[in-house]
């Protein structure tokens, strides 16, 4: 187990760190600090909950397997007729250009890399239009949503129509479809019947008994609990049904006969 863990590690450290890490993340991959996207799967996989190990398995790998297939051959579909992003991609930059006619722009420097923009007043704000500071040669911008995005928000839009800028240069080539396309060229391969496979020569793990749930009551859970986890002292105790008196239920009460 200490070889095979070893090895775990050497094939993790080939990986560059910003490709898996939070700590050493550059900002254009991940940048939300969420689980919000590991979380949307499970909808995805829920008809493969409680199945046996290679029952999950196998589901997941069938369910990857007709993702690949089916957004592949729609993405080379829209390829072959020469869109460039995806329609929702276009529809947020036209929802985002016609946002960016309420906003005036101020010009700061010659370089054309420095603005200020008034955005759209709000009732929060009382009428008062919001400046935010736009940095082209650093796809920055306050609103913050250019940053996260990597996609030109109303006030960069704004900018490039002003300077005359070319806007799909400010979209993260992530978003073409010739990328979208790398990401799913690759192809599975049905897992053949186990009559052909190789012969296992490998340790055989056994279960340890004491460790298995048991199949009566609700199972324990080794959960940190804190605060929210404690009952709330105003909270009224039920009372019982037959004898009106709290702690105990119908089922269970001492004066029933």
């Amino acid at each position: 187990m200490r070889s095979q863990f070893g090895q775990t590690v050497a094939w993790i450290d080939q990986i560059p760190l910003h490709k898996w890490t939070q700590a050493f993340d550059i900002g254009k991959r991940y940048r939300h600090m969420t689980t919000n996207l590991a979380k949307c799967m499970n909808s995805v996989l829920r008809g493969a909950r409680s199945l046996p190990i290679s029952a999950i398995v196998k589901s997941t790998f069938q369910k990857i397997n007709s993702w690949f297939v089916e957004r592949g051959m729609r993405t080379d579909s829209m390829l072959r007729a020469g869109h460039q992003y995806l329609k929702d991609i276009t529809n947020l930059l036209q929802k985002n250009q016609q946002a960016s006619t309420f906003c005036h722009v101020e010009h700061y420097n010659r370089q054309n890399s420095e603005f200020d923009v008034q955005g759209i007043p709000t009732p929060q704000l009382r009428g008062r239009p919001m400046s935010y500071t736009i940095k082209l040669n650093e796809w920055w911008c306050d609103y913050g949503a250019f940053q996260a995005l990597r996609l030109p928000c109303p006030h960069v839009i704004v900018v490039c129509s002003m300077c005359h800028l070319q806007l799909l240069t400010y979209v993260d080539p992530v978003y073409t479809l010739h990328n979208i396309f790398k990401a799913y060229e690759l192809q599975f391969h049905p897992v053949r019947n186990e009559d052909y496979w190789s012969a296992y020569t490998g340790p055989n793990f056994i279960p340890d008994p004491h460790m298995r749930r048991t199949k009566f009551g609700r199972p324990t859970t080794s959960r940190i609990h804190n605060e929210m986890d404690e009952v709330c002292q105003n909270i009224r105790k039920k009372k019982c049904s037959y004898c009106c008196n709290k702690g105990h239920n119908r089922a269970n009460c001492p004066y029933k006969q």
